[in-house]
């Protein structure tokens, strides 16, 4: 079959779009070496074009380019610190406009209610001298989180559920997933990114990671809600021990929030256990054994024994009811306001299942099972 000569350096960045190289896109294009050779060489058949096309996302006719396009993103800043961290890829970036896509439409929906700026957004930007403890008072008061939610959590997904259900209900979007809108081979990678805020004054938004362990992603939502009375939108990789700047103070704020430090000490001296202790918390080995390390209970040695252990941890693998997970991902305040607006015949119905990345059906559906309404 007649070959194409296609720019190997448009293949190199149609390959780094979904994270990969321009090898290991060949792998998946074509079985034969001598056929994957050619593709590095940027000689490939019309199909394998095609299936280049189809597998990156790019448009087939940006393939022809001598150059790689340069195309525009939303930014957002990078506050990663992990030494190693990955590229933020393509699939983070359509994550990234799909949240900011849904938060659009949702702040033309609140603005239309009448709907007032939120007082606690960027409450502590411009007031350096705040400590975490005084800021996760704050935003505890705010979400009207208290023991008794941890008490009632029986693990800690449900947890997760229940501290994100408080922050909803106090204006902030929550969404959490695992996935690129409803693409299941889009995984996300827990090594690129475990978060990220945008800030916004009448309905901030805080997107979770679902590929991260459950306990992980706990804590990971305290972390982005301390960016958001912060006021300082970003991606975050909570990585590294030795954070600096703004993810330091975000994760003592969720230290603070999650394993208060009067209770924590009056645990450990009775049981110095971590796993007793991450257990009782609903947090991490990582998170206690920071803590204690913070509180000047446990040295570096034993702190590094703990991260060692838990790079190891095996990711989540999604699963569960689609009715169940589509609220979720979206955040279950917005579906049920897009719901809502659809069945109202205020929102196209193809409007809406675009946003959630559902067949139009799916919507109606979703109306029929009537999702919560949040204030």
């Amino acid at each position: 079959m007649h070959a194409i000569a296609l720019s190997p350096d448009v293949l190199a960045w149609a390959a780094n779009e979904i994270g990969e190289s321009l090898p290991s896109l060949a792998r998946f294009v074509a079985k034969r070496e001598r056929d994957r050779a050619n593709i590095v060489e940027g000689r490939l058949t019309a199909p394998q074009a095609e299936k280049v096309s189809k597998l990156t996302g790019v448009p087939f006719g940006l393939l022809f380019l001598e150059t790689p396009p340069t195309l525009s993103r939303i930014a957002i800043p990078d506050l990663r610190q992990t030494a190693d961290a990955e590229p933020l890829s393509r699939d983070f970036s359509d994550v990234l406009a799909d949240a900011v896509r849904k938060q659009e439409w949702f702040i033309d929906r609140i603005k239309d209610l009448g709907a007032q700026p939120l007082a606690f957004v960027g409450r502590y930007a411009d007031r350096p001298r705040a400590t975490s403890e005084e800021i996760a008072a704050d935003l505890v008061a705010v979400c009207k989180i208290d023991s008794s939610i941890r008490a009632k959590a029986k693990s800690a997904d449900e947890y997760f559920t229940l501290l994100a259900e408080l922050a909803e209900a106090a204006g902030v979007l929550v969404m959490k997933s695992g996935i690129v809108r409803s693409n299941t081979k889009r995984v996300l990678s827990v090594k690129e990114f475990r978060g990220f805020a945008i800030v916004d004054t009448l309905a901030p938004l805080v997107f979770i990671n679902g590929r991260d362990a459950e306990v992980a992603s706990v804590f990971t939502l305290l972390h982005e809600l301390a960016h958001i009375w912060l006021g300082r939108s970003g991606v975050s990789d909570l990585g590294t021990p030795n954070l600096s700047g703004i993810e330091k103070l975000c994760n003592r704020v969720a230290a603070d929030v999650l394993v208060p430090k009067q209770t924590f000490l009056q645990l450990w001296e009775r049981d110095p256990s971590i796993d007793r202790l991450a257990r009782y918390f609903r947090v991490s080995r990582l998170v206690v054994a920071r803590r204690a390390l913070d509180l000047g209970k446990l040295d570096f040695d034993g702190y590094d024994t703990v991260a060692r252990a838990t790079k190891s941890a095996r990711v989540r693998s999604g699963g569960g009811s689609a009715y169940v997970n589509i609220p979720i991902r979206n955040s279950k305040r917005l579906t049920a306001s897009l719901v809502a607006s659809a069945t109202e015949g205020r929102t196209l119905l193809r409007e809406a299942a675009n946003l959630l990345a559902v067949r139009p059906e799916t919507v109606m559906e979703l109306g029929r099972r009537a999702a919560p309404r949040y204030g």
